[in-house]
């Protein structure tokens, strides 16, 4: 039973690990070549909202019983603590998060939202000049063909087919393909040495969860299930599973950020907010920075100590639906 348990551990991490590559990371390459309700609200305080110690990007909500409900991403609001000019409206930034595959109502509710900002800044690692995304256009290479078959799987729609990104307040915020390829060389970073740091990470979580009890095998059925079932019941099982690994931010962060950072969320990051300061001098007050969820931990931090931004609340929108369906009548 053991020897089944660590197998089922292991491909589990391995299967986690390579759909959060694809989905969670991945959907950066491919750019390479809802429901709202309010949480963590903060308080009503004298001259405006009061800011909040701690913020979230990403979350699995349960039920009573403790089942999967969805799966979360956040807007996360900021506002400047002391404004340059009296009388000045504030700035205010918000970090709005990102899974790079979700619900059609998901990204309907995103594309609706971004309608109320001066800017919206969006990852896109492709010269300042390049096309910009359709909605309708399909991924290409190899990782965006993997992609595109992930949606089909887990029962999902792609981002680059659902988001607007040629409204007019979008504004590209991020690396060039020579800029990207130039900070990985002086990195000394490839593709296979990402992966293998993202494995790594991974393989440590499951260690740190089976000597604190919080194991969870999957068993062989589920696992042939999954790889080789169909329809609708697979899906949810997969977006379950993937569900649970998205949640733990630790891992991309561990791998990717920390003190050494990386291009993929480092670098590419100080390419945005280079971006923000340009669109604050060009007199915008109101700035959506749009990312990939695994991005955010890393700017929540640059803007209370680089700009002296500080988070007032946040909204959080369904991604996935992870509810079991309701029997037939």
């Amino acid at each position: 039973m053991g020897s089944l348990g660590s197998f089922g551990s292991t491909m589990r991490t391995r299967l986690a690990t390579g759909l959060v590559l694809a989905v969670g990371i991945g959907a950066t390459v491919v750019a390479i070549r809802g429901v709202s309700s309010r949480a963590d609200e903060a308080p009503a305080a004298a001259g405006g909202r009061a800011a909040v110690a701690e913020v979230g990007f990403l979350r699995l909500t349960r039920d009573e019983r403790g089942e999967p409900v969805a799966l979360e991403t956040s807007v996360v609001h900021y506002r400047e603590k002391r404004p340059d000019r009296a009388g000045r409206r504030p700035l205010e930034v918000d970090l709005v998060g990102a899974v790079h595959v979700g619900s059609r109502a998901y990204y309907a509710t995103l594309d609706h939202l971004f309608r109320d900002y001066d800017a919206v800044l969006y990852e896109l690692v492709a010269p300042d000049n390049a096309r910009v995304p359709k909605p309708g256009r399909k991924p290409s290479g190899a990782i965006g063909s993997a992609q595109q078959g992930l949606t089909s799987v887990l029962g999902l729609e792609f981002q680059l087919e659902q988001i607007d990104y040629a409204a007019p307040n979008f504004v590209h915020a991020d690396l060039s393909p020579k800029e990207f390829d130039a900070a990985m060389a002086r990195r000394g970073e490839s593709w296979w040495t990402m992966f293998g740091r993202l494995m790594r990470e991974g393989m440590k979580r499951a260690e740190r969860d089976a000597a604190r009890g919080r194991g969870n095998d999957i068993g062989l059925g589920d696992m042939f299930g999954m790889l080789f079932g169909s329809g609708p019941e697979r899906a949810l099982r997969l977006r379950r599973m993937m569900a649970e690994q998205f949640t733990d931010m630790e891992v991309l962060t561990s791998a990717f950020g920390g003190e050494e950072g990386s291009t993929l969320i480092t670098d590419r990051n100080a390419a945005a907010l280079e971006v923000l300061r340009e669109q604050i001098g060009k007199g915008r007050r109101r700035i959506a920075i749009f990312y990939g969820a695994a991005h955010m931990d890393d700017f929540d931090r640059r803007l209370k100590a680089d700009f002296g931004f500080e988070p007032l609340e946040t909204d959080w929108i369904e991604a996935w639906d992870l509810r079991s369906p309701q029997p037939a009548k």
